[in-house]
C-alpha cells in the first residue's frame, strides 16, 4: 500500500512539473527512453503496410498483365482468321509454325535472364499451342493426301521429342507436362493405326498416364499429376467397363474401382478418390436402370440407391479426411 502511495505521489510531481515546463508527452518518453521504440514498433506497422501494398500492387498487374495478353493473343487470333482465305500456303504456315517456333525461342531466351523468367511458361504453351498447328497446316497445305494419322503421328513424335528436350534442358513442369500430352496423343495414334481396339486404346494408355503420374509425384513435378490422374483413371475405368459389360465378370469393374480407392489413399491423392468414387455411383445408376427400371421394385431401388450415395459420399469424405490429407498436414 505505501509503495502504490509513492507511486501516486511520483506521477502527480510529474505531472505538476510538466504542467509548469509546458513539457508534451513525447519529450517526456523521448527522456525517459521510451521513444525509440515507438518508433521501432511504427516503423514495423508501417513496414507491414506497405508489404501489404505491394502484394495487392503486384496481384493487381499480374491479373491485368494476364488479361492484357489475353486479349493480345486473342486479336492476333481473330485477325489471323478472317486473314486466312486470303493467305497462300507459305503465308499460313509461316503465320502458325512460325509463330510457335518465334514462341519457342523467346521462352528458352526468357529462362536466361531473372526478370523475364515469369514470361517462359506462358510462352511455352503459345510454342506447344502454335507448333502442331503449324505442322498440321504445312501437311494439309503441301501434302498429297492420305490417312491424317499419320501426320498427326510425325507431328506427336516431332512436339514429344522437342517438349522432352527441354525438360532435360530446363527441369520445368510446363515442358514435361507438353510432352506427356504430346507422348500420349502419339501412341494413342499409332494403336489406332494399327486398328488396335478402343477399348484396349483406353486401357494401356489410361494406365501408362496413371503409371505416369505416380513416378511423376515423387518428384518436385507433383503440381501436373491431378490432371493425369484424373484422364488416366477416367481412361482405364472407361476401357475396363467397355471390356467387361453385360459379361459375367461386369461385377470386377466395382472391385478395379475400389482398387483406385486404395491407391488413393497410398498416393494421397483426391483425385484418384473422386474418380473412383464418380465410377461406383455410376455403375450402380447403369446397374439399378439396366436390371430394376421395368419392375415393381424400381422406386425401392432407387431410394437403395440414394441411400448408397449418401453413404459413399460420407466414406469417401471419412477417407479423405483420415488417409489422404496426411501427406498435405505432414
Amino acid at each position: 500500500m505505501p509503495e502504490i502511495n509513492a507511486r501516486t505521489r511520483a506521477l502527480e510531481d510529474i505531472a505538476a512539473l510538466a504542467r509548469q515546463h509546458q513539457l508534451s508527452a513525447g519529450e517526456i518518453a523521448a527522456a525517459i527512453g521510451v521513444a525509440p521504440a515507438l518508433r521501432q514498433g511504427s516503423r514495423e506497422s508501417s513496414g507491414q503496410a506497405a508489404a501489404q501494398e505491394n502484394r495487392a500492387r503486384a496481384v493487381l498487374v499480374r491479373v491485368l498483365g494476364f488479361l492484357g495478353g489475353t486479349f493480345v493473343f486473342a486479336g492476333i487470333g481473330v485477325f489471323i482468321a478472317l486473314q486466312w482465305s486470303g493467305m497462300n500456303s507459305a503465308a499460313r504456315v509461316v503465320v502458325t509454325l512460325g509463330s510457335g517456333l518465334a514462341a519457342f525461342v523467346l521462352a528458352i531466351l526468357a529462362t536466361r535472364e531473372d526478370r523475364f523468367d515469369k514470361a517462359a511458361t506462358p510462352l511455352l504453351l503459345i510454342a506447344g499451342l502454335l507448333e502442331p498447328i503449324g505442322m498440321l497446316v504445312a501437311f494439309q497445305e503441301f501434302g498429297s493426301g492420305g490417312d491424317w494419322r499419320v501426320a498427326g503421328l510425325i507431328t506427336f513424335g516431332a512436339m514429344t521429342l522437342q517438349f522432352g528436350a527441354t525438360f532435360g534442358l530446363l527441369r520445368r513442369s510446363t515442358p514435361l507436362f507438353a510432352a506427356l500430352l504430346f507422348g500420349t496423343l502419339f501412341w494413342w495414334t499409332a494403336l489406332d493405326l494399327l486398328d488396335v481396339d478402343n477399348k484396349l486404346i483406353a486401357l494401356v494408355i489410361g494406365g501408362a498416364m496413371v503409371l505416369a503420374a505416380v513416378g511423376i509425384d515423387r518428384t518436385g513435378h507433383r503440381d501436373i499429376t491431378p490432371v493425369w490422374y484424373l484422364f488416366g483413371a477416367s481412361a482405364f475405368l472407361y476401357g475396363f467397363f467397355d471390356a467387361v459389360e453385360r459379361t459375367p465378370f461386369e461385377i470386377a469393374f466395382l472391385a478395379a474401382a475400389a482398387a483406385f480407392v486404395y491407391l488413393s489413399v497410398v498416393l494421397h491423392t483426391r483425385t484418384l478418390l473422386f474418380v473412383a468414387t464418380i465410377a461406383i455411383l455410376a455403375y450402380t445408376a447403369w446397374f439399378t436402370g439396366e436390371h430394376f427400371a421395368q419392375s415393381v421394385g424400381w422406386p425401392l431401388a432407387l431410394i437403395v440407391f440414394g441411400m448408397f450415395m449418401i453413404a459413399l459420399s460420407a466414406l469417401a469424405f471419412r477417407i479423405d479426411r483420415n488417409y489422404v490429407r496426411v501427406r498435405a498436414v505432414s
